[in-house]
């Protein structure tokens, strides 16, 4: 691509982008007013809940008897040195204390009556108030409820005054009956970490969403907005390429995230710094803290928030790119913005926390991030892979945004062009090849399916929920493509293999397999942390039994997940666009699929070599034996070890310079001669252009 053009269209995009008033608001009013305003109130309600709380007087309907007023006197008593504020009001009977508790004239009613100990019980107690009483509240009603847990803690508390003053009238030695185990609790949470965790509860929220809403906008007005002012037509006659125009759009948009993104951190640090210097927030954990602890906080957001920015603005033109109008793009990008709310609130949840799987979350990764750095639990192993996998989002959606650019179907059709499935079926035409935009609906619902249903179903059957969820991953695609009228076999590349492609396939599993041990023993010494993640398949599924092991995980993911990323999203790709675009594109989303960070490299790898065994066959056998033998051979290596281990280097538990090397050269020259067989060194050009369809 040429710089000059590119930087000029790039300027052009910014002016236009900063005329529209709607982007402006976006950009700038929001991050300045609204949300620190909407931060400010959330700490300001959450404090003054509190103080309400416990200075609220809260009326206590008392019915008449012989220890009515005993009892006013020890809450009375007990009120005061718990700084609760109780008013007292006499009914003369039940019916009408419960009268006025129903008609929320009171908080509560008391009644109350003589308790009658054994006369041996009753010398313990003497001089003391003691009383039965019968307390009836509005469970529905917030100020019943905690009128009641005030009075509760009040009776608690002289409760323990009685037990303990019994104790000692009976016995001389009566602390060491009363705690017979002496303990202390004191908190070594230090005021920043405090502050910290409650700050990462709220931030993460307002700052996702703001920078959402940063990009949508000038994403909308760069693509709708150009169609319905008719300058789309205009741009694409200039004398540049179709990548330098789409370039120049992405990094506009991208500016205009990258900037809100920076600017709502800037304008919601300032205002935590001016709750910090004007108000008293200690009962909150906010006070005597210093700002200095947050630097790398700040630090760790600065990268990882302009990169997430990015991949932001590209989901956005992605999405916008098929809208024809305004207002059909504000309708299309509402689902987004529910996607990212729901994400974003994994930051609430106390049970979630940033781990080597959560952190492959798009936009929950930031979340979880941000929450973290504030809360000063820092692990620059998980900051790192929140950065990379977010820059690996971003690079698929500028891939994706890129192909989508250069589709005169979806740069000049009707908009929903390359989303076939909202059309009738009658209407379909017999053989025709997905859209990109049903690609994108596809594996956008695998992929929220996978992140919440799936754990779902494996906690609730075991390993027998992986094969649902193997199942219903062949069924999506296949009833998808089924749907939409394509050839299935062509598509799904259902044909057999000649006998030498079956050979290969194997040939070419054995160089892979030592090449991904080199790459995953060289990951693991970078990322030690990482061999929990990997201890977690032999969890999984050791104890059910061997048979059931190989087919649940050596079998059906391996005929599954082919049929949805070698038949499915490939057989569309390859048709549609580059075959080297196609093989990487379907390369890392498969990695990606696995949610988990050795699993991508892995994944990257095997998906590149499958994809292009799937090319050269015209067979997806062949990817299927290759994924079949490789997931099987985690299975043997689980309830086999020994048979693993007797491998020579690849059984090695600490392989050595010398075994890295020799499986290295090994795996190549494996590799290469499994690639002969496949007739990848027959002189045609492999990665020409596709026949567009």
């Amino acid at each position: 691509m040429r710089m000059k053009p590119m930087m000029i269209l790039y300027k052009k995009e910014i002016m236009d982008l900063l005329r529209d008033k709607k982007t402006i608001i976006a950009m700038i009013l929001i991050p300045l007013l609204l949300y620190p305003s909407m931060m400010l109130l959330s700490l300001l309600m959450m404090q003054g809940m509190a103080k309400q709380s416990a200075e609220k007087e809260y009326r206590i309907a008392m019915v008449e008897s012989e220890v009515k007023y005993d009892v006013e006197d020890v809450l009375f008593e007990g009120a005061n040195e718990k700084k609760y504020n109780f008013t007292f009001i006499s009914y003369k009977t039940e019916e009408e204390a419960k009268h006025a508790l129903s008609s929320k004239d009171v908080e509560l009613v008391i009644v109350s009556e003589p308790v009658v100990f054994h006369e041996s019980t009753a010398s313990l107690f003497a001089d003391s108030k003691l009383f039965s009483l019968k307390i009836y509240d509005l469970s529905a009603n917030t100020n019943s409820t905690n009128a009641y847990q005030n009075v509760n803690d009040v009776l608690n508390s002289y409760s323990e005054s009685l037990r303990q003053k019994a104790l000692e009238n009976a016995y001389e030695n009566a602390e060491e009956i009363i705690h017979p185990i002496a303990y202390e609790v004191e908190s070594i949470s230090t005021s920043e970490e405090n502050a910290g965790s409650l700050i990462g509860m709220i931030l993460p929220f307002l700052l996702i969403i703001s920078i959402l809403t940063g990009a949508i906008y000038p994403a909308i007005d760069a693509t709708a907005g150009e169609r319905e002012r008719g300058t789309l037509e205009t741009i694409m006659t200039l004398p540049v390429r179709k990548s330098e125009i789409m370039v120049s759009k992405f990094l506009s948009v991208s500016t205009i995230a990258i900037f809100s993104a920076l600017l709502n951190l800037l304008s919601m640090f300032g205002m935590i710094f001016y709750l910090y210097k004007t108000i008293d927030l200690s009962g909150l954990g906010m006070a005597g803290f210093e700002f200095s602890q947050f630097v790398p906080a700040m630090i760790s957001l600065g990268i990882c928030l302009p990169v997430f920015s990015m991949f932001t603005a590209a989901v956005s033109l992605c999405i916008c790119i098929f809208a024809k109008s305004f207002k059909e793009a504000n309708n299309i990008t509402s689902p987004i913005l529910i996607v990212f709310m729901f994400a974003a609130m994994a930051s609430i949840l106390p049970t979630v926390e940033l781990t080597n799987t959560t952190a492959l979350i798009p936009v929950t990764n930031i979340a979880l991030l941000i929450k973290s750095v504030f809360s000063l639990d820092y692990n620059p192993g998980l900051v790192a892979i929140v950065l990379f996998s977010n820059l690996a989002y971003c690079l698929i959606m500028v891939v994706i945004m890129s192909t989508l650019f250069s589709s005169e179907d979806v740069m000049f059709g009707e908009g929903k062009n390359g989303v076939h499935i909202f059309e009738r079926r009658a209407n379909m035409k017999k053989g025709q090849i997905p859209g990109y935009g049903d690609i994108i609906l596809l594996f956008a619902v695998m992929l929220l399916f996978m992140i919440f249903a799936s754990s779902v179903l494996v906690l609730k059957f075991g390993l027998w929920g992986t094969a649902i969820i193997q199942l219903l991953i062949l069924l999506m695609p296949v009833l998808y493509a089924f749907y939409l009228r394509s050839d299935l076999k062509e598509l799904f590349s259902l044909k057999l293999p000649k006998f030498r492609e079956f050979v290969g396939s194997i040939v070419i599993w054995i160089g892979g397999l030592l090449l991904n041990q080199v790459l995953l023993s060289l990951l693991m010494r970078l990322f030690p942390q990482m061999n929990e993640t990997s201890q977690s398949l032999f969890d999984t599924i050791s104890g059910v039994g061997f048979p059931t092991a190989l087919i649940v995980v050596g079998i059906c993911p391996a005929i599954a997940e082919e049929a949805a990323f070698r038949g499915m999203l490939f057989g569309t790709l390859q048709k549609r666009t580059k075959l080297i675009i196609a093989i990487l594109v379907s390369a890392v989303l498969f990695g990606l699929y696995h949610m988990n960070f050795l699993q991508f490299f892995a994944g990257l790898f095997m998906g590149i070599i499958m994809a292009y065994m799937v090319y050269k066959s015209k067979s997806i056998v062949t990817s299927v034996v290759f994924h079949m033998l490789n997931n099987s051979f985690s299975v043997v290596g689980t309830y086999y070890p020994n048979i693993i281990e007797s491998i020579p280097f690849v059984g090695s538990a600490e392989p050595g310079i010398k075994e890295y090397m020799i499986m290295l050269f090994a795996g190549v020259i494996i590799l290469v001669l499994g690639l002969f067989l496949f007739g990848a060194f027959s002189g045609r050009k492999n990665l020409a252009k596709t026949e567009e369809v």
